[in-house]
Order: C-alpha cells, then sequence, then structure tokens
C-alpha cells in the first residue's frame, strides 16, 4: 500500500553539528522560503527550536522533511557533532504534524543534484559525464559527508554514507613531512578530522609547526581570512586542504564510479574557491594509477547554491518516490 503524499505546507529543515537553517514549502512548485537561521543545541530540544520559528506562521506546516547531520536509524536519528537527538513520531506529535521524514543531512544534498542548474554550480573539472551515471556529493562542514544519487528514469536512490570516518593516509612528500603533526594525539587519521572546519585548523597547526611559526589561537574563519589576505602559512593550510579534497574526491569517485559527476557541498569550500589552484586540483582529482582511464570521465563541481539542502528537501517533499523515500518505515505520522 502506497502511503499518502507529504501533505503542505511542509516544513524543511537543514540540521548541522554547529547551525539549524528552517524553510517552508508552501505547495509543490513552489521553492523554499527561508524561515529563520539558529544554533544548533540554542533550544533544548529540536521540537522547542522547530515550534519556536513556525508559532508566529499564519498556516502552521502540516509535514516536516528534516535532513540531520547524524546516522539515521528508521524514524529517529542523532546528530554526530552536537546533542540533539530526534523521534519522528514524537515531533509530529509536538508540533501537531500529520506526517514527516528524516533524512541524512548529505541524503537531502544528493536530491538537490536532482534540481539544481548549472548556475548553481562552479565546475572545477569538466569531465565527460553520463546524463543516468551516478552522481556523488560530497563536503567538509563542521564534519565530513557524502552521499549518492542513482536515477532510473523517474525513480531513483539515495546512498548515504559514513565516508567522513573513513581513514586517509599521506601519499606525496609534503604530505609526509606534515603527517606526523597531523596524526598527533590521534588514534588514527580520518578524512573527517583533515576535511572539516577543524581538519582546517589542524593543518594549519601542522604547517606551523613543520614551519618553525608561532600559532596563535586561530579557526577556521581566520585562516580563510588571512589566506585571502596572502598570509603564508594560511595559504599554504588552504592549498594543502584543496589537495586533499581533491585526492578524496577522486578516491570515492572510484568507490561509485561516479561518471554523473562529483559535486562539492557544504559551507567552506565555496569560500575557499577564490584561492583554488585548478589546475593543481584537476590533476590530483584524476590521477588514480591504474585507473587513469575511468578518472579522467568523472567531473568535479563545486556546489554554489548557498540552499542546495533545502532545494533537495523540497524535492523530497515534493516526490519521495523519486528518490526511493516513500517508504513506510521511514515515514512517520502523527
Amino acid at each position: 500500500m502506497r502511503p499518502p503524499a507529504i501533505a503542505y505546507p511542509v516544513l524543511l529543515a537543514d540540521i548541522g553539528g554547529t547551525n539549524c537553517r528552517l524553510s517552508l514549502a508552501a505547495e509543490p512548485e513552489s521553492g523554499p522560503v527561508a524561515l529563520t537561521r539558529i544554533g544548533t543545541g540554542s533550544h533544548r530540544t529540536p521540537e522547542a527550536a522547530f515550534e519556536s520559528a513556525v508559532a508566529a506562521l499564519p498556516e502552521r506546516p502540516r509535514s516536516a522533511v528534516l535532513a540531520v547531520a547524524g546516522p539515521l536509524d528508521g524514524r529517529s536519528a542523532q546528530l554526530t557533532n552536537a546533542s540533539w537527538a530526534f523521534d519522528g513520531p514524537r515531533i509530529a506529535a509536538a508540533l501537531g504534524l500529520g506526517q514527516g521524514l528524516l533524512v541524512n543531512d548529505f541524503e537531502a544534498l544528493a536530491a538537490s543534484l536532482a534540481v539544481l542548474t548549472p548556475t548553481d554550480l562552479d565546475t572545477l573539472v569538466a569531465g565527460d559525464p553520463e546524463p543516468e551515471g551516478i552522481r556523488l556529493v560530497l563536503g567538509p562542514g563542521t564534519g565530513f559527508g557524502a552521499a549518492a544519487l542513482l536515477t532510473r528514469g523517474e525513480r531513483g536512490s539515495l546512498i548515504p554514507t559514513e565516508a567522513g570516518h573513513i581513514g586517509i593516509g599521506p601519499e606525496d612528500p609534503a604530505e609526509h613531512r606534515l603527517w606526523p603533526a597531523l596524526a598527533a594525539g590521534l588514534p588514527r587519521v580520518t578524512v573527517e578530522h583533515l576535511l572539516s572546519g577543524d581538519g582546517l585548523v589542524r593543518i594549519h597547526r601542522a604547517v606551523a609547526a613543520t614551519s618553525g611559526v608561532a600559532e596563535a589561537d586561530i579557526s577556521a574563519a581566520d585562516i580563510t581570512r588571512l589566506a585571502l589576505d596572502g598570509n603564508p602559512a594560511a595559504l599554504m593550510t588552504v592549498v594543502c586542504f584543496w589537495r586533499l579534497l581533491a585526492r578524496v574526491a577522486g578516491d570515492l569517485a572510484l568507490i561509485f564510479k561516479a561518471t554523473g559527476g562529483v559535486f562539492i557541498a557544504g559551507g567552506i569550500a565555496p569560500k575557499l574557491l577564490p584561492l583554488a589552484d585548478r589546475p593543481t586540483i584537476a590533476a590530483v582529482f584524476a590521477a588514480k594509477p591504474p585507473m587513469e582511464a575511468l578518472a579522467a570521465r568523472f567531473a568535479l563541481h563545486v556546489v554554489t547554491a548557498q540552499d542546495a539542502a533545502e532545494q533537495g528537501l523540497a524535492a523530497i517533499a515534493a516526490g519521495p518516490a523519486r528518490f526511493g523515500l516513500d517508504d513506510p518505515k521511514r515515514l512517520w505520522f502523527g
């Protein structure tokens, strides 16, 4: 028995380890309209945070599609980098919703690949993409996520991953010099340790240590600002960050055989685009012996649309079956 269509208006939430962005979709054909952005954990529970955003609306939402930066278990989820926990039926009861759906934050970004336009992207490597090839979205933010979109005709599937927690090691002499400082205090070095906001700080600390430079207490935002201003240590940090990101993107493209393209999303990469050495990024992305011929087919883009996750959530709400999400085991009801 097919579940009923998601009722409108729909509350859309992109919930990361740092920020929670709330939007509303009034109709299936309408795009998401931003409501507010609040700090994750600013309220004791996510239900209280959502209520604070919808209490004054002229028409309350009837459903919700919520993207959570953490692993899902059916109708429940837990943020990886913050304390909020989510239970679908409990949220529905608290907000008076008829229906809802929890998705991983990168499932939402993967769904956005079905609706983003070329104006939402900055292409780093053109490649030779296939129209129905697997598309992969990945990205650094508070953590590191990745998910794939498979499409076959009018129906598709979203494949979330925990790719941020796979291991990574040095490949070239510069990385070998940095690695002892990068690995200091870690039981194992993962992609997320290096390719996230904290990762940018860790790389900067390693660059400073190996260069004999005294490192100040500095944030990822500070590093970005200093690099754009030409600070040598910050610039070297960003160069290392881009090389590692290109390498991981190419490796994950091989894992998924992402002939539909690889898309870098999240808050960090667009800010660092002015400092991207595009020829080097293209070379590192495709340097996958003995699979160079396959790797040369992969395209690489940066998602520049600030509302990509919300666009993906709106697309899911309008057609869950389009993404294989019309699953009674995942949908929840008030």
